[in-house]
């Protein structure tokens, strides 16, 4: 019996990010995935950001050197996907400190800055 691939945090993988809504990024394409692969297991789910070559220079884009071209993980565009539906495939684990970067520019964009300076004066 073959065992399944299940995602873990850190890894890169192809996923399948279609259909689209809006300004999502779309195609079967890398992603940077956040979530445990203890979750990951358990929901059949992963929380990812998709990985594109397309590099515009944002504060949201986290540059990452180790797939075949120059590439950037969009942190503001974290969604959460079920990995059984698509198509997921292991390409490569992130180099070091790409994962603490995404989570630390994703901080600010859900506000949780706020919320850890609340919690540093109480």
């Amino acid at each position: 019996m073959v065992r399944q691939y299940i995602p873990e945090q850190n890894d890169i993988v192809w996923l399948d990010f279609e259909p689209v809504k809006g300004k999502e990024i779309g195609k079967y394409r890398p992603a940077l995935v956040l979530s445990s692969k203890a979750y990951n297991h358990a929901s059949g789910l992963l929380i990812c950001c998709p990985i594109s070559t397309s590099i515009r220079g944002q504060k949201t884009e986290i540059p990452v050197n180790n797939l075949e071209q120059l590439s950037v993980v969009a942190s503001n565009l974290m969604q959460t996907l079920s990995w059984k539906e698509r198509k997921v495939k292991f390409i490569n684990k992130a180099e070091k400190n790409v994962f603490e970067k995404v989570i630390l520019s994703l901080i600010p964009i859900i506000g949780a800055d706020k919320v850890i300076e609340n919690h540093l004066e109480q």
